[in-house]
Parts: C-alpha cells; structure tokens; sequence
C-alpha cells in the first residue's frame, strides 16, 4: 500500500515506521486498539485492508475549535429547553478527546481567543489555570482576543510564553517598527496523517475600543481580509495542503442561520479552506461556496467539528463535512484526573468565592431594553459615589443571578473585569450624545438617576426620543451634571467619545465589584432579601 501511495505521488513519510503515519492507518476500523494504536490480527480481512488503503490515499483531517472560553472552568449554566448542565473544563475536556479518539492522528484544536478573563478561579491566578488546560489538551494555535489584553500585555505575553501551542495574530503590529510583537506568531503549520495543514490567525480589527485602549496603545490593528489575502497563498506556497482561519473575529447569523458580518466577508478570501471565528458569543454554523465558517458559542458549551477529506495526489479537498457538538456535563464520563486538576485550580479560589453577602428572592437578568444586573450595577455605583447619573456598557456585565444566597462568586461573574469608577461632569446634551453613541452599535446604555426612551429605528442622532431625571423633571441640556461610568468607557473604551471628553475627571480607583459587594450588604442587611424589579426607567418607544 505504502508503495503503491508513492507511485501515485503521495507523500507518504520517508520513515514509514513513523509511529503517527502508521496509527492514521487504522482510523475508524477494527484494526485500531487503544490509543489509536494496531491491535494486530491473526487475519486481514479484504474490508480492513480497504479501510487503510482509502485512509491512506484520502486521509480525513479533522479540526474542532472552542473559542471565548473566560476561564470557565467550573460549570454554571443549563441548556435553556432541557435545563442540563453544559459546559465547564471536566466535560469540555471529555467531549474534545472523544472527538479527537475519532481521528486521533488527524486532528488539529483551535481556538478563537477570550481564553482567561471572566471568572474567579481563572481571573485571580491570571489565567494561569486555563493555559494549563489548553496545554494538557494539545491545542495547537489560538486566535489573540481582545480581553487578552485586560491584564496587559506583559501579562499576555508571559501567558504566551506558558502555551505549548502557537497565539495567532497575523494582522496585529507595533506601531514604532511596524513589525509584529516577538511573542505571537501569524501562522502555523502542522502534520496530520501525512497533510500539512496551515493555520493563519487573526486578531479583532476593533480590539482597541473592546479593551481598555491605553493597554494596547503600542499596537496596531490591521485589515483582517487583507492579512488573510496575503497569508493563505504563502502557507499553499510553503506546501500547505489544507489551510485555515482562525480569529477573534464575530459574525452574525439571520432568520435562516445565514452567517453575516465580519467572519462571512472572510469566507471570500481565496485559499482559505475553513474559517473559525469568536467574539460573539453565539453559534455559527456556515458555509458559502463550499467554505464552512464556525463559531463555537463561548464558555465552553460547545465545540466546532470540521471533517475535510483531502486527496494528497490532486492537493485538493474532496468533501467537507462541518456540524456543532453542544458540551452536555451529564453525558460523558468524567476523568478523574481533570476532576483533580479542577480541585487543585479551585482549592485556594472556591472557598473566598464561597462567602455569602445576602439572598435575592429573585433572579437577576441581562435582559434588553432595560435589565435588573444592569440596574443593580448602576444603582450600586450611584450609591458609592454619590453622583446625579450613573452609566454601564452592557458588554461589561457578563453574567445572570439566580435566585438564593448571592456569594463573591456570583457577583465577581456577573462583574469579572477589574473596572474602577471615574467621575466626571458632563452637560445634559452631552449625557444626550452618550446615550446616543451606545445606539449607534446596538447597544443600549443602562443607567441609574435618569430615565429615558429610544427608538432605533430613528436617523443616528435622533433616537433618544426623550430624558428625565429619576424625580420625573427633564435633564436640562446646559446644566452639568456629575456623572460616573467605569474607566473603560471613560477612556472612550466601546465608542463611548463624549466620556472620553468628560470634565473634573476622578479616577476613584475602587474597583465595581467592591461597590457592588458593599451594596448588595446594605441592601440586604438585618435579615432583608433584594427584591429587585426594572422599574420601566429604560423603555424602547412602541411602532407606529
């Protein structure tokens, strides 16, 4: 077979006692034994020798990614219809090694990048835990993402140094050399059952309004598609078989699950095979003219699988096949040893998260327009400083709350970024032009000591229909008013520019989650539970 595999100019190995090239003989037959490994036989039967002849001359190469992780290493959420449990690392680190045991030697583990921020456990030991994870489960590249940066870039880039896998960002560069930073790579190209495969990895172009802008001042952020137009061709040129994207770049799906947006304008980039993407949090199952493109959700729920039948004579690929694996805790039998490296993560972490400040007797919610996480939040930061409006990105507020005892660990995930609070004077028109600003983007503002309705259907600039102050009296546009917001949005952080601009700036220095903490205390002392409801403060105007 070896013989006959190089008479046709396949690229079968030089060495081919080659314990890899041997194992992908026995993919998906009955001559595999544990591992992956031959289980030799006595006899070959003629099916057996069919099976290695066509993995040999079509070898499958299989390629799964997970992406905008946030340290979810312990689960916390159910599946909306079933109310199973899905996500957190035991079950993700089960559900990717079973996928890997279908094709062992061929598969290649990606992801989209938000890989540390967002929890206690990971947040509190700089995401060492999750590095640790991606390391133990063979990723061979990740997209950088933007919350890559929340700790800065020495930070990442001592997390880098820990990856025994490649980080991707092809199109960030310093803006003084022009060159890319020594510590990321914008490709790379591997193995699997005798196909190279070339891996090219994107950053999100927007990274310096999604992320605290003076932590990645330095850089520069380049055109996705451009860097991707010039990459693919290089990889081919190097001999890449197969090639594909990676990124922290988003998409949107439709009624008919058509992907739009930023990753669907990649799918056009000639010489890509397969595009996988992030940073919106949603599943995306695509393909346009042959070209799949996946999102695999976040927070471990899910995981993209990609199978590409390669014909290594002709450099081409035969047949795609792409799908979603939803990440159920209670269908796979855990590993003892992830159990234990969980505990280990968690021995020092779970019991300050533990701690209990109050009971809500009700849950709070992320819901649009208007939401009670974003009320709590607002009213907490009000409370503290004592100003007339209080602001928060509805990007920044990460997390529901049931309903019972509300521990550090619920609010820290609720809040997981280390925002602090900045006060500043603004007028009414210019608190008018903030509100505004959030809307350009979809975004709607949640606040506390203001009231206001929007129409998004309304010109830019004109869908604020109107604003009042918390007692009912219209904010008066010449008064100034003092104003808190975190300090990514006050450095202009999500497009908010008129806070950027805001007068008498105070950087409070006190970090929201200890607001939030102190609040949810006082609201609840002497034996209260919160019992907070929307109070219509935010209200989207009716179509006529």
């Amino acid at each position: 077979s070896e013989r006959a595999a190089r008479a046709a100019g396949y690229a079968v190995p030089r060495q081919t006692s080659d314990a890899s090239f041997r194992r992908s003989l026995a993919t998906g037959i009955s001559l595999a034994g544990p591992g992956g490994g031959f289980a030799y036989r006595d006899t070959l039967t003629r099916a057996q020798w069919l099976g290695m002849v066509a993995n040999l001359r079509y070898p499958t190469v299989r390629v799964l990614e997970t992406t905008d992780f946030h340290g979810a290493i312990l689960p916390t959420s159910r599946e909306r219809r079933s109310q199973r449990p899905i996500g957190g690392s035991v079950a993700l680190a089960a559900a990717i090694e079973r996928l890997r045991a279908e094709n062992p030697e061929g598969t290649v583990l990606l992801d989209g990048g938000d890989m540390f921020q967002g929890t206690m456990i990971s947040n509190l030991q700089f995401g060492r835990p999750v590095i640790e994870q991606m390391n133990a489960l063979r990723y061979t590249a990740a997209a950088i993402g933007n919350h890559e940066f929340d700790w800065t870039a020495d930070t990442l880039e001592s997390r880098v140094h820990e990856m025994r896998f490649s980080a991707l960002a092809a199109n960030m560069i310093v803006r003084k050399s022009g060159r890319m930073p020594k510590w990321v790579r914008s490709d790379t190209t591997v193995t699997r059952r005798g196909v190279r495969v070339g891996v090219l990895g994107l950053a999100y172009p927007g990274t310096p309004h999604v992320t605290m802008p003076a932590n990645v001042a330095y850089l520069k952020f380049l055109d996705d598609s451009t860097t991707a137009a010039n990459i693919a061709p290089r990889l081919r040129s190097a001999g890449a078989l197969v090639v594909v994207g990676v990124g922290h770049i988003p998409a949107e799906t439709d009624s008919n699950r058509k992907a739009t947006g930023d990753l669907a304008r990649l799918m056009r980039v000639k010489g890509v095979d397969a595009w996988f993407g992030g940073h919106s949090h949603n599943v995306v199952d695509d393909e346009l003219a042959g070209v799949p493109a996946m999102i695999a959700g976040s927070q471990g729920q899910w995981v993209a699988v990609c199978d590409m039948v390669v014909d290594p004579v002709k450099r081409t690929v035969l047949e795609k096949r792409h799908r979603m694996e939803q990440v159920f805790s209670d269908a796979l039998v855990p590993d003892s040893a992830w159990v234990a490296r969980v505990a280990r993560w968690n021995e020092r972490v779970g019991p300050v998260a533990a701690e209990v400040l109050g009971t809500s007797t009700v849950a709070l919610h992320r819901n649009r327009p208007e939401s009670t996480v974003g009320d709590f939040i607002c009213d907490a930061m009000r409370a503290v400083t004592g100003v007339d409006i209080a602001l928060q990105n509805p990007g920044g507020m990460r997390a529901d709350m049931e309903a019972g005892p509300v521990t550090r660990g619920r609010i820290y995930a609720m809040m997981p970024f280390d925002n602090t609070i900045v006060t500043m004077t603004l007028t009414g028109a210019e608190v008018r032009l903030t509100l505004e600003q959030s809307l350009r983007n979809d975004r709607v503002t949640q606040v506390s000591g203001i009231r206001f309705t929007y129409d998004p259907d309304q010109p830019e600039g004109k869908r604020i229909q109107s604003i009042t102050l918390a007692d009912g009296s219209p904010l008066d546009e010449a008064r100034s008013y003092k104003v808190a917001a975190n300090n990514f949005m006050a450095s202009g952080g999500d497009n908010y520019d008129a806070l950027g601009k805001g007068r008498d700036r105070v950087e409070t220095g006190q970090v929201i989650r200890a607001a939030l903490e102190a609040h949810m205390r006082n609201l609840t002392k002497a034996g209260r539970t919160l019992d907070l409801k929307t109070d219509g403060r935010i209200q989207r105007a009716k179509s006529r």
